[in-house]
């Protein structure tokens, strides 16, 4: 992710990122038990031991980073790059001079209710995908207004924790015996947008499609169609976040229409996609209207 140049929608979210004065800035959900922390041009250098209540999601959004080190590993986190780590997990950190980062924080019970089972990680590192980034910072920026609920927070929040679950892989000892699930999976995901059937599906990875899903529940604890949703919905979550209007979020995410996309949004997140739009935009809003020019 290059902040130098971010995209018409991200920018607003980004610009109240980049308006923030020297040091560490903090925000919270009002009724959900998420947090954030924002680090902007770190003037000090802050170590960390601790063993963390909460999960949480970390995002270099600019210059410098941070070291992790935990027993049998370390790590370290650069411009562009994500950092998860599981609630409970040890760990010591380090952050870098003039740090650009932010950190979401997730209660263990708002990571229960994740779509996709999330196994015990500990902590891991990615390069940030341009889109994980941009909903990244855009809940960073709505947090820090104090104002957001889990309403608002529901829709990225499941979109993160699914890409959680997919990108980093599960300390499981049995991952061997799941190929043709984990194949099946990333086919689910890399068909965002394009009709694909769970029985093509089973048929490429060999497995009958009452086995698929026998197995397919066994490792993601919901079935190859309910992931099929949830990849749906992630994908709409993040075109509305970005601008888009319900009629593209639909089409890009592989819905049949605007009735599908709006029906399965409601049924999910008790509002529709619309107004869900709109009332994460207010932050995108505010804060274009705050830079110089803005109106």
């Amino acid at each position: 992710m290059q902040v130098q140049a971010p995209g018409p929608e991200e920018s607003a979210a980004l610009a109240k990122l980049l308006q923030l004065p020297q040091g560490r800035h903090y925000g919270a959900s009002a009724d959900s038990g998420c947090w954030v922390m924002v680090g902007r041009r770190l003037a000090d250098v802050a170590t960390w031991s601790i063993v963390p209540p909460h999960a949480s999601m970390s995002l270099a959004w600019g210059d410098g980073g941070c070291e992790v080190e935990f027993a049998g590993g370390a790590f370290e986190v650069r411009r562009g790059q994500c950092m998860w780590i599981d609630a409970g997990f040890a760990h010591r950190g380090e952050n870098l001079l003039g740090s650009d980062f932010l950190t979401v924080f997730i209660p263990a019970h708002r990571v229960s209710l994740a779509r996709i089972d999330l196994a015990r990680i500990g902590a891991a590192s990615a390069n940030a995908p341009e889109h994980l980034a941009s909903l990244l910072i855009g809940l960073a920026a709505h947090l820090l207004d104090g104002g957001s609920t889990r309403l608002e927070e529901a829709p990225v929040l499941d979109a993160v924790l699914d890409h959680v679950g997919t990108m980093f892989g599960p300390n499981r000892p049995t991952l061997a015996g799941y190929t043709p699930v984990l194949r099946a999976a990333a086919m689910l995901r890399q068909s965002e947008g394009h009709a694909i059937t769970i029985a093509s599906i089973s048929e490429a990875v060999g497995l009958r499609p009452t086995e698929l899903s026998r197995q397919f529940k066994a490792y993601h604890r919901i079935t190859p169609e309910a992931y099929r949703k949830q990849v749906r919905l992630a994908h709409a979550t993040r075109a509305l976040a970005n601008g888009s209007s319900v009629l593209h979020a639909a089409h890009e995410a592989g819905f049949a229409d605007t009735a599908h996309l709006s029906r399965t949004f409601r049924d999910q997140y008790g509002l529709a996609p619309s107004r869900w739009a709109k009332r994460f935009m207010r932050t995108q809003t505010s804060a274009d209207k705050a830079r110089p020019g803005g109106r």
